[in-house]
């Protein structure tokens, strides 16, 4: 009886330890898994913190390359408009242009050929112009040129695809003109690259803003064709002669296109008028 009660209690004994063994060895694999979970979710962790931003960097950088492509793109096309609009507007002037020269009414009875500007002088004031018709066109010095709004000036030099306009500027270049309301004869003395001034007789009611014509005196230019209107007025010392500051109807600094009027200089009036 003694010796069973001794095997038991020695069972049990043995038995609370095995227990407590597997026990153990269970806490043991549990928390080593809970462990290796932890580090695993530690890692996993860091590694997002750091891709999850550069992944973010980097569409970023993408996302603002493909917009700065975009709008490269989108500037091009703007130039290309922007062009594509100054050469309708250009095209539509142009036409403009023509389309007053072709309603020009000629009322003289000479041949027009249609030149284009392509060089002025360079210089302080402008006085000359190079247009695109020659002797090859039948263009002769000191042939009028002129457009719808006036007097430009005379052919002063030739070549055979082009010549050089004298203008109204030019100090140099002498002219008749007339009144037109009084008809009565001056002439220019001079220019000051903006404004032309001229003399004619005093007393005869000319007022700022009458109108001067050519006289068709000289032998150069036909009578009637626009030159400009009265600015200013100032009567000489002896009140025999007015002075006058012109503003030429021309705009010379605008000019693309003229008008050259192929009549033929009258030498035998040219002679007479300088022969001493």
């Amino acid at each position: 009886m003694i010796k069973l009660a001794r095997l038991l209690s020695s069972f049990f004994a043995l038995g609370h330890g095995l227990v407590l063994l597997v026990v153990l060895i269970a806490l043991c694999i549990v928390m080593r898994k809970a462990s290796n979970s932890t580090q695993e979710n530690i890692i996993s962790g860091a590694l997002s913190s750091v891709y999850y931003p550069a992944q973010w960097v980097l569409s970023s950088v993408n996302e603002i390359r493909s917009v700065a492509k975009e709008n490269e793109l989108l500037k091009k096309e703007n130039a290309r408009l922007q062009m594509e609009n100054n050469n309708a507007r250009e095209g539509l002037q142009e036409l403009s242009r023509l389309q007053e020269l072709v309603h020009f009414d000629n009322k003289w009875d000479y041949p027009i050929v249609t030149a284009r500007v392509v060089g002025q002088n360079p210089g302080r004031f402008l006085t000359t112009l190079i247009v695109n018709r020659g002797t090859k066109q039948g263009i002769q010095v000191d042939m009028p040129v002129f457009t719808v709004r006036g007097l430009v000036g005379r052919v002063s030099r030739i070549s055979e695809n082009h010549s050089r306009i004298q203008l109204l500027l030019d100090p140099n270049l002498k002219l008749s003109v007339l009144e037109k309301k009084s008809r009565m004869v001056g002439f220019l003395e001079g220019a000051n690259g903006h404004h032309i001034s001229a003399m004619i007789p005093a007393n005869i009611g000319v007022r700022v803003g009458d109108t001067l014509l050519t006289s068709g005196l000289g032998g150069i230019f036909p009578k009637g064709i626009g030159i400009g209107t009265i600015s200013s007025i100032r009567t000489g010392d002896v009140e025999v002669i007015c002075h006058m500051e012109v503003t030429p109807f021309q705009e010379f600094y605008r000019l693309e296109e003229v008008f050259i009027m192929q009549k033929e200089p009258d030498w035998v009036v040219r002679e007479l008028l300088t022969d001493d």
